[in-house]
């Protein structure tokens, strides 16, 4: 018989006898101690010890200059600030990388949550991101993970710091740590919605919101306000004529779970398949969400499917 398999069996009667003999939260294991059991007890904390932990997330940092100097701010402190703000949150297949660029003024994140990522896909080769490419690629990456990513532009940066976002948030912060914080905050959120299957249906302004709250549930000094930007009113006859020229009218009353025939992919992956619909098609949308085959969804442009 397994000898591990009969430790088990008797350490498990020894959990028994210790509730009886000892009081819930007693530390003097005096009373055991005599006894040829104890050294089994002792084998079996040690053997907790030694089991293999949920890692969480892998935290990366990138930059062209000294930035824990200049920023007065240390690595160790922002890595607790991202464990602070996921406590409740399975990050085990997370992986956040944040760059502090010195010659860039702008912030921002962004998170790949949707489909799995690998090593190769851990920097971008072109946009907004393409300065990722500066900077090596983790030799210890998981095989498939998700991403976070982060930047701090370091020219011209002050605090306290107020900005206006692209959705019509006044956001504000007491200094680079609540800022940092935020911007966790918000990727989180869409790593939990499409990764963990929380927060269904939120999308961008509802980001803002959660992070705002569960940072300002933890004392950082994060504010937001969502400002409404009036929108101008299309004419009755603008409007008509829209609906009369719309290219893509035929779409419009695509359901959940409806087919539609991919015609075109540039790069020839999923020419020819037949993809079912994830959501509807939005008015004035010119893309669908759909799924192909190999369980990846995209935002397709309209004159590239054709209905079945």
């Amino acid at each position: 018989m397994n000898l591990g398999l009969i430790f088990d069996l008797l350490i498990h009667r020894i959990h028994i006898s210790l509730q009886v003999l000892l009081p819930i939260n007693a530390i003097d294991y005096k009373l055991v101690c005599n006894y040829p059991i104890f050294l089994l007890f002792s084998y079996e904390i040690s053997r907790q010890k030694n089991q293999p932990q949920n890692a969480g997330m892998k935290i990366y940092y990138f930059s062209d200059t000294n930035w824990q100097q200049r920023l007065n701010l240390v690595q160790s402190e922002l890595t607790d600030i991202f464990d602070l703000i996921s406590d409740d949150t399975d990050t085990s297949d997370l992986v956040v990388s944040n760059y502090f660029l010195s010659k860039y003024s702008w912030s921002g994140g962004i998170a790949f949550a949707r489909n799995w990522l690998s090593a190769s896909q851990f920097i971008s080769s072109r946009g907004r991101w393409k300065f990722t490419r500066g900077f090596d690629i983790p030799q210890d990456l998981p095989a498939n993970f998700k991403l976070i990513r982060m930047h701090i532009g370091m020219r011209k940066l002050s605090y306290p710091l107020c900005q206006f976002d692209r959705y019509g948030w006044k956001l504000t912060y007491e200094s680079l740590r609540d800022h940092i914080a935020f911007l966790f905050a918000h990727e989180l959120h869409h790593f939990r919605r499409y990764h963990l299957g929380f927060h269904a249906r939120e999308g961008e302004n509802l980001a803002n919101k959660w992070a705002i709250d569960r940072l300002q549930q933890l004392n950082f000094h994060v504010k937001g306000l969502k400002i409404n930007q009036p929108r101008a009113k299309q004419s009755s006859s603008l409007r008509l004529i829209y609906q009369l020229i719309d290219p893509f009218k035929r779409y419009r009353s695509l359901s959940i779970g409806d087919k539609v025939l991919i015609k075109h992919d540039p790069k020839g992956r999923y020419h020819g398949q037949i993809v079912p619909v994830v959501l509807p098609v939005r008015s004035h949308s010119r893309r669908v969400v759909i799924e192909t085959a190999d369980g990846k969804q995209w935002r397709w442009p309209l004159e590239w499917i054709d209905l079945v």
